[in-house]
């Protein structure tokens, strides 16, 4: 018995070279879609209204502390204007239901992003639990 493909299982893929994310010639194909898609965005009416709004909301000063519970610690992700790549702080139970709670920080993005000369992004956390260890 012979194995019957699809027509296109049997050709090179055109698109091979996407996949090399740091070569010249994908990147140079990414900055030419991302300036389309930035120049057709901002140009839209909405797109002005839309951006101040959001900003208004994640950069308010009130906002409250989203928390992950680990052990006896909550632990929070918080950007601000000072602290543009973030900050992942911990602090207990009983500090977080005061007023202004004291946040001890656990690792700050953009210290260590400076100190490496690296433009990092925060991808989150994964501890192991029950003891939640990092």
């Amino acid at each position: 018995m012979t194995q019957t493909l699809p027509p296109a299982a049997d050709k090179a893929d055109p698109f091979q070279w996407l996949e090399e994310v740091q070569g010249e010639r994908a990147l140079n194909w990414v900055r030419e879609r991302n300036a389309l898609s930035q120049k057709e965005l901002t140009a839209r009416a909405e797109y002005a209204p839309t951006k101040a709004q959001l900003l208004e909301v994640l950069n308010a000063k009130d906002r409250i502390p989203a928390v992950a519970r680990r052990g006896e610690w909550l632990y929070n992700f918080w950007q601000d204007e000072n602290n543009k790549r973030g900050l992942w702080r911990r602090t207990t139970l009983a500090e977080y239901r005061k007023p202004q709670p004291a946040w001890e920080i656990v690792l700050d993005l953009d210290a260590l992003a400076k100190a490496e000369n690296e433009n990092l992004v925060w991808g989150g956390t994964a501890c192991m639990g029950p003891s939640y260890r990092h």
